[in-house]
């Protein structure tokens, strides 16, 4: 047995190949890290067997997983060289009153509810898979779905996840406007297969005499063969770690994915804005592994930091303290781990990645070009790990000593909140609450709220 704590093997994809040495991308960190040979060995054989056991990849994360960036960038990359077992999960964000993934548009009629999981527990709105829920009690409500590139045929099951009790509304599901006359009623909604292309799918909504609402999950397209790599991007904007303990759906839902690999890429909503580690999150962590652990007990787990960031004129030296949390708390419970944070740079870096249109102006967000090299050197490290993984001997570890950052790292600090916000045309509960890093909860708490109504030129207090 052996351990690797230095780089030897490099994949290099021409995409990534020419990027500006400012960036300051460390290649030597392009590695998914393991601390046992037990997990090491079998992240190999789960893509060792991927011809004849489909291997299934659910990626969780904030705003950035999911609009779909980086993970469209990765999903097609994986697929390419391990073949497609399908396009995976689709929530309808339109009726979620948010932004849509980058691969589809989710548009709806009626008036729908909602729940995201950066808004705590709502006993009326339990939360899934997804980390939203939408629900109606709009007997003409529907939810429509259009692939801005068809899914091409294959025998595809189709499942849409949905309450399935006798409260329920009835559900007509078309595809490419078809109506679909084999539905299979399991625990968690219905399926169907499908072979032809999809271009479209629309839930419309029976009402019958015992029926009050809909609650809709979420939909997954899967190849019904076993083999390829399927590829789940399940992000929620403003969603901090803590969110993923509070998707009480998800047990009875997980058997409709069934996961082999679960990432967890939080970081960034957990430190921006106060710099610093709350001292819960290292309980937080464990909780969620342990938990995952207990759904799904051969789950590897992949913990991730976060990109270096720089907020109200402060760089985020907690970046540096949340790397060494997550290193550790991978090493302890036996997780694998990717140092973004030192592969993209590290302290420091993110203002020069926006100088150079890899990064947006506010010193958080990357833009297109800048997912796209993180869903590609996502992509790259885990192929480096395998190729290192393939050598004759195995590794006991695969560990690539952290950075030192010992110059320029600022105290942290504590931003001042603002006091109060007055209502603008187009605003929402959600919107503003998100924007001033509260809750909607809270919201209607400190304004004497009863209803998510507001009205334009309404003077709102924030917590």
């Amino acid at each position: 047995m052996r351990s690797i704590t230095a780089i030897f093997f490099l994949v290099v994809f021409s995409a990534f190949a020419q990027l500006p040495a400012e960036l300051k991308i460390d290649s030597s960190f392009a590695y998914i890290q393991g601390y046992s040979s037990e997990t090491l060995s079998r992240l190999k054989l789960q893509f060792d067997a991927v011809d004849s056991n489909k291997l299934v990849i659910l990626h969780y994360g904030g705003s950035h997983i999911q609009a779909e960036n980086p993970t469209t960038v990765a999903r097609n990359l994986f697929q390419e060289s391990f073949g497609n077992g399908g396009r995976g999960l689709l929530f309808s964000y339109g009726a979620a009153n948010t932004y849509s993934s980058i691969n589809y548009t989710s548009t709806f009629t009626g008036k729908w509810t909602y729940n995201k999981s950066y808004q705590g527990k709502k006993q009326e709105l339990p939360l899934g898979v997804c980390g939203m829920v939408v629900e109606t009690m709009d007997t003409l409500a529907s939810l429509s779905f259009g692939m801005k590139k068809a899914i091409a045929p294959n025998l595809n099951m189709v499942t849409v996840m949905y309450e399935q009790d006798d409260r329920s509304m009835k559900l007509e599901v078309k595809v490419n406007d078809s109506i679909i006359s084999a539905l299979r009623f399991i625990p968690q909604g219905v399926s169907f297969s499908w072979t032809d292309s999809i271009r479209s799918i629309q839930l419309i909504l029976k009402k019958s005499t015992e029926s009050e609402r809909f609650r809709f999950y979420g939909i997954n397209v899967e190849h019904e063969a076993s083999r390829g790599i399927v590829y789940h991007s399940t992000g929620v904007g403003a969603a901090a770690f803590r969110s993923i303990l509070i998707l009480e759906k998800l047990p009875e839902q997980i058997p409709v994915i069934n996961p082999d690999i679960v990432i967890l890429d939080f970081g960034t909503n957990d430190i921006l804005y106060e710099n610093k580690i709350d001292p819960k999150l290292p309980l937080e962590v464990e909780k969620a592994i342990s938990w995952w652990k207990s759904m799904v007990p051969e789950v590897l787990i992949v913990l991730t930091s976060t990109q270096d960031l720089y907020y109200k004129k402060h760089p985020i030296t907690a970046g540096v303290l949340f790397r060494d949390l997550m290193d550790s708390l991978a090493k302890k419970n036996d997780c694998l781990f990717w140092n973004w944070y030192d592969l993209s740079g590290g302290l420091n870096t993110i203002r020069t990645w926006a100088t150079l249109g890899y990064a947006k102006s506010d010193h958080i967000h990357l833009t297109k070009s800048g997912y796209q090299v993180k869903g590609g050197l996502l992509y790259t490290s885990f192929m480096n790990t395998l190729k290192a993984l393939s050598a004759d001997k195995p590794l006991e570890e695969l560990r690539i000593p952290l950075k030192e950052y010992k110059d320029n790292v600022a105290e942290p600090f504590t931003p001042k909140p603002k006091s109060y916000y007055v209502v603008k045309s187009g605003d929402t509960l959600s919107a503003i609450a998100s924007r001033n890093h509260t809750t909607v909860a809270a919201l209607k708490r400190a304004n004497g709220l009863s209803s998510d109504t507001i009205r334009v030129g309404q003077r709102l207090k924030i917590p």
